[in-house]
């Protein structure tokens, strides 16, 4: 057993060892706190500088081809020619905003103009378009052939607008109307922004920025901007001596990455390939490990260590460039490039804490034996206590002020015992308290909107499917339909092999709890749809679902055990439901719902009518309906 003074030393010294450890974790936390605000400033900055970059050269793109696109030197005619009033426009267009690559339109009868800025490209881009030596712009010109032929005549021009050269592609075979620009743009009928794509004519990794024509022929006009010096841009604008930087778009396709001129001569130089990476093949360093944590979430800020041991920041946010373009932006940043002396100060910090620690020792163990002789005196006078022997005469003194009033009382506390312990006893009394927790089974009646889905020919799937793979694509199926019913604020009772069972208007009350559960179903409709397309794209089969949605009173409440309940409805209600389910076999639906929904929701739903059936277990005939659509 330790000595008292042993003791006071030990717990001296552990608080100045306490106290040092603390002060250490303070400087250290302040320091990396000081780093990560460092490292934040700068990925804001890096962030500010690029996606800034890349909005205004898109925005201002996409604002010139909106214009261009109304013109009537473009729109009004599919007639190409090479003094046609389109070309000194597309020049123009190309002065007015260097970053643009290319200007083209392509027309309904297969016409195309293409106006292209040659100056600025390297010999193997020009040795790629046959360019004439002085050329600053290339003029490509498509016009259909009555046989239905698209031969085209490449004209080059100096600086001064001269003709230098010419070629006559008899053969070339580029038709515009089946480039995806072209399509996408005329089936969406409005701009359109492209995901990143190699453009085999130059070589260089491009955007398009795409138009419908609005005039009196139909096509489309549409810009490319050129990637490889915004990529540099951007690296150069990176957090860090060591910091990267990623930008890709929704799709995954990158825009921006310090590999990027790389990928792109790998994507030349291999035939079978050739198109540039997208994020998902990183599959390896510090990026990948960053992507796999943020788990694809529009913004998630933490931190990732490399194989050498560094540690990073990485901050992933999504943003929108214009009304229909969404892109990502990662960006990493080491620690070690904002904290130069951290591991230095660090070390002085231990080194000093260490030796203040050791000079406090002698000190504390000389004050310590002093206050030990005392109380060692107050402790052989509560000896005495238990003896009840007769007090010392003189109680024990200090020149602690606490350690005297101690020996004092001690000395007082000794002499009313040793006075009256013959007449008073001493008693002790213990109590435990325990502490109880109760619960109560039971429910009310209350109106509640149910829903019951169901995966068509599910047991046929599950015969043919691996149950591992059948359990992972279960999980996605299900949670890609829960999201859709708690978007809606329904309450998901519980999940039966293949089929859901959700109410509304319980626990909580909810008005317009029909027009929840419809919106609901479609939308998870909806979702289904969209993840199997997922599905088959992996090789697995589509799960088709089918919903029923029924209106009415039910019992809502606790169920089951006193060691376990659950929160559930019961009653014809929930059974009507569930028969509407299985009734879009019968009727070759998606979604059924009874009379009562149709009442309550159609007003802001489209339904079809169908006929009035018996349902199993049921007495009486119900009329049913699809539930098509939201009403426009």
């Amino acid at each position: 057993m330790l000595t008292f003074r042993t003791s006071l030393t030990f717990a001296v010294m552990a608080f100045i060892v306490a106290l040092a450890v603390l002060l250490i974790a303070i400087q250290v936390r302040a320091l990396r706190w000081a780093t990560k605000e460092a490292a934040s400033a700068y990925m804001d900055a890096t962030s500010s500088k690029a996606l800034g970059r890349l909005q205004t050269e898109i925005t201002a793109i996409a604002s010139l081809a909106h214009v261009l696109a109304t013109s009537s030197s473009v729109a009004d005619s599919n007639e190409r020619t090479e003094t046609g009033p389109a070309i000194p426009l597309f020049k123009a267009a190309l002065q007015e905003l260097p970053q643009m690559d290319s200007i083209y339109a392509g027309f309904k009868n297969g016409a195309w103009l293409q106006v292209r800025r040659i100056g600025d490209l390297n010999d193997e881009q020009r040795e790629r378009l046959r360019a004439t030596p002085g050329a600053t712009v290339a003029i490509n010109l498509i016009r259909p052939a009555q046989s239905g032929e698209l031969p085209m005549r490449r004209i080059f021009e100096d600086r001064q607008g001269n003709e230098v050269g010419q070629l006559d592609l008899w053969k070339y075979g580029y038709d515009a109307r089946k480039r995806p620009w072209y399509r996408e743009t005329m089936k969406a009928d409005r701009p359109l922004v492209s995901s990143p794509y190699l453009a085999f004519s130059i070589g260089a990794p491009v955007i398009t920025i795409s138009a419908p024509l609005r005039g009196k022929v139909p096509g489309v006009l549409a810009a490319d901007l050129k990637l490889d010096a915004f990529s540099d841009f951007v690296q150069a604008q990176r957090p860090g001596e060591h910091g990267i930087v990623l930008i890709f778009d929704s799709m995954g396709s990158l825009i921006a990455h310090p590999d990027f001129a790389q990928f792109v001569v790998d994507a030349m130089t291999h035939p079978s390939q050739r198109q540039l990476p997208n994020v998902k093949e990183i599959n390896t360093g510090v990026v990948a490990a960053a992507l796999r944590t943020s788990r694809g979430r529009d913004r998630y800020e933490g931190s990732v260590r490399d194989d050498q041991g560094r540690d990073y920041l990485f901050r992933m946010a999504k943003f929108t460039v214009g009304e229909q373009y969404n892109a990502n932006i990662l960006l990493l940043a080491v620690q070690d490039d904002f904290a130069q002396n951290v591991r230095s100060l660090q070390f002085t910090g231990l080194l000093l804490a260490t030796i203040v620690g050791a000079a406090f020792v002698p000190v504390v163990w000389i004050f310590s034996s002093r206050m030990s002789r005392s109380l060692k005196n107050i402790t052989a006078q509560a000896v005495k206590l238990q003896t009840l022997a007769a007090p010392a005469p003189l109680p024990v003194a200090s020149r602690i002020k606490e350690i005297h009033e101690l020996g004092g009382a001690m000395e007082l506390a000794q002499r009313a015992i040793w006075s009256f312990a013959h007449f008073i006893p001493k008693e002790i009394v213990r109590g435990i308290i325990d502490n109880s927790i109760s619960t109560e089974l039971g429910g009310v009646r209350a109106e509640i909107t149910v829903v019951f889905t169901d995966v068509r020919d599910f047991t046929a799937i599950a015969e043919s499917a691996d149950p591992d793979v059948l359990m992972h694509q279960m999980s996605r199926y299900f949670s890609v339909l829960t999201e859709a019913f708690l978007a809606e604020a329904g309450t998901v009772d519980k999940f039966i092999g293949d089929a859901v069972m959700v109410f509304w208007n319980a626990p909580n009350p909810q008005p317009d709890h029909v027009e929840r559960a419809c919106r609901a179903a479609l939308a998870g409709g909806a979702a289904c749809d969209k993840l199997n397309s997922h599905f088959e794209a992996e090789g697995l089969k589509p799960f088709f679902t089918r919903f029923g949605i029924h209106v009415g009173d039910a019992v809502v409440g606790n169920l089951g055990s006193m060691e376990r309940m659950n929160y559930t409805a019961l009653g014809n209600t929930v059974n009507l439901a569930a028969r509407l389910e299985g009734l879009n076999k019968q009727f070759g639906t998606n979604i059924l719902v009874s009379e009562g929904v149709y009442l309550r929701a159609q007003h802001c739903f489209q339904f079809r009518a169908l006929e009035s059936v018996l349902a199993k277990g049921m007495t009486k005939e119900t009329r049913v309906f699809e539930l098509v659509g939201a009403s426009t």
